[in-house]
């Protein structure tokens, strides 16, 4: 289940983000997360419904036609291939009418999203 960023969000999202290996930084996740909740990028979060517990967080740009996924992240326990799917069709039904696409670090696992049986677009 999706869950939008908010303010009291903060230390789980960074916590998420930590496991990004050039977010490690205090710094460095600090301007992430700065720079992720100005428009047009927004801060999601994804909730494992059968613990109920935050297990990923995504960066994602919002555009006219288009959601460009920047930064997306899971706890290792969740880093599933299953997850990961399923975190990206929520997304990708939060505005259907436009085309999910990733950054040169992302865009592989938006392939293998699409390619998959699991959404079709």
């Amino acid at each position: 289940m999706i869950v939008k960023y908010r303010k009291d969000y903060q230390k789980i999202v960074m916590g998420l983000l930590s496991f990004i290996p050039d977010l490690r930084e205090y710094d460095r996740l600090d301007e992430e997360l700065a720079w992720g909740t100005e428009a047009p990028w927004q801060i999601l979060l994804w909730k494992n419904s059968n613990t109920d517990q935050f297990a990923g967080v995504a960066i994602i740009e919002e555009r006219a036609d288009y959601l460009l996924i920047r930064r997306m992240s899971f706890t290792p326990s969740e880093r599933s291939g299953r997850n990961m799917y399923l975190f990206l069709s929520a997304i990708a039904e939060l505005a259907p009418a436009k085309r999910v696409l990733g950054t040169l670090k992302t865009q592989s696992l938006v392939t293998n999203w699409r390619r998959s049986n699991q959404y079709d677009q």
